[in-house]
């Protein structure tokens, strides 16, 4: 009779635990099969999520600047990915199988999420540049030059930049927003400085103490070099007091400052350049003429012609092409080759380069150290305007002392409104001068 319990007991025991474990599977079964439900829907959330990114992320800098829509749009997304890894995140108690599925999906989504912060990152970044710059800094994806800083920038600001920029992987884009990053350092800085080195002769517009001729001309070389108009005029206007009082020690100071450089463009040709030369040769004025390879291949004897004379020759590159966009070896090509060639023809090896555009970087800078760039502060805009009156006007409107003229000598245009321009200058008593003696 015992052992009859006994059986009875171990068979009820047995079937408790069976019924245990199907209720166990029954849960587990359930579970796995709300846990599926919410992977496909996540699934499915993700891959809206994709195409929002995708858009994104297919945006220049230009886009993100200009764009209202796009920093809500990644808000959006951003929104959308955390609402998605919280969903899958929530899932437990669930088989093997469905549990490896969870891992994949939230290691997908948790890449989503990395992704649309770095294009948060890129559009915060661009659009902070804009707002200093009072501008659309960008062109596609490229830096555009010669942009003025519209206000200074805490180091605050400065420090948070530069973290934003440093999380971006490399890149076209981020290349161009470190070159934005940079540019703002630079001019930062040289408003700093030129602050503290003012503040040491003049404040409140009285002046505390006249400085010798040579702390002068460093105050008024750091105003010319400012790239905002706006700035440079405040400066200018304290610069002018202190002249006044500069002059009664040193009235050489007048004619010193006085110097302006000629320089012409991507030729030579042998028409424009020769009427050039022709006009530069009656006033008995040196000029520098920045050339093309291919335009060296073409017009030798123009070349010889202009060294000849007397004028300086610079380089200009072999093709015009905008060295900031070529690697290193492409670069060394186009500058080398040009050299060269006119070293060949001339005698001379040029030390000055005029970078297509104004457009250079670290890489044009490294591939050759041992020239120096020479860019320009007047912009006659003949290459634009065609126009002799309007090249005059650019000339009057922007002139300054240490002043490089830009002006293109394979535009009939620009020949014919040469004369004009210098005998407004001599109007104005400056000193024609080469570019290299302007230059750093």
């Amino acid at each position: 009779m015992a052992e009859k319990r006994k059986k009875q007991f171990i068979l009820i025991f047995l079937l408790l635990i069976l019924v245990v474990e199907v209720v166990f599977l029954v849960r587990r079964m359930t579970l796995d099969k709300k846990a599926s439900q919410t992977l496909a829907s996540v699934t499915s959330e993700k891959k809206m999520i994709d195409e929002s990114l995708n858009s994104l992320a297919h945006n220049t800098l230009e886009n993100y600047v200009t764009s209202k829509d796009l920093l809500t749009t990644s808000n959006k997304a951003q929104e959308q990915v955390e609402t998605s890894i919280k969903k899958v995140d929530e899932i437990s108690n669930i088989s093997g199988k469905v549990k490896h599925q969870k891992s994949q999906l939230l290691t997908e989504l948790q890449k989503d999420s990395k992704a649309i912060q770095l294009v948060q990152h890129k559009i915060k970044v661009s659009q902070e540049m804009r707002d200093i710059f009072g501008t659309t800094p960008f062109r596609k994806n490229t830096l555009v030059k010669n942009l003025a800083m519209t206000k200074s920038v805490s180091s605050t600001l400065q420090d948070d930049l530069t973290s934003q920029v440093s999380a971006l992987p490399k890149d076209e884009q981020k290349s161009a927003l470190e070159e934005g990053l940079k540019e703002v350092t630079t001019q930062n800085q040289a408003l700093a400085t030129l602050d503290k080195e003012m503040a040491t002769y003049i404040q409140k517009d009285k002046i505390k103490t006249v400085p010798s001729s040579d702390e002068y001309k460093k105050l008024d070389k750091a105003v010319s070099e400012l790239k905002n108009d706006k700035l440079k005029k405040t400066y200018a206007s304290q610069l002018s007091l202190l002249e006044q009082e500069v002059i009664k020690n040193d009235p050489t100071l007048l004619n010193d400052d006085k110097k302006v450089a000629l320089t012409f463009d991507d030729g030579p040709n042998n028409t424009s350049s020769l009427q050039i030369l022709d006009t530069l040769k009656k006033y008995n004025i040196k000029a520098t003429f920045f050339m093309l390879g291919s335009m060296v291949d073409t017009y030798p004897d123009v070349v010889k012609k202009i060294h000849e004379a007397g004028h300086d020759i610079g380089n200009h590159t072999y093709d015009h092409k905008d060295l900031t966009k070529l690697d290193e070896a492409s670069i060394k090509q186009e500058i080398d080759s040009t050299n060269q060639k006119i070293e060949k023809l001339t005698g001379e090896k040029p030390t000055l380069l005029r970078p297509p555009y104004g457009a250079y970087n670290e890489r044009v800078t490294k591939v050759e150290p041992n020239m120096s760039i020479a860019l320009w502060n007047i912009d006659t805009l003949d290459w634009k305007t065609h126009n002799p009156t309007a090249i005059l006007g650019e000339v009057k409107k922007e002139l300054q002392p240490h002043s490089i003229v830009l002006m293109h000598d394979i535009h009939q245009d620009s020949a014919d409104s040469l004369e004009n321009v210098i005998k407004f200058l001599k109007s104005q008593d400056y000193t024609f001068v080469l570019a290299k003696d302007l230059i750093n």
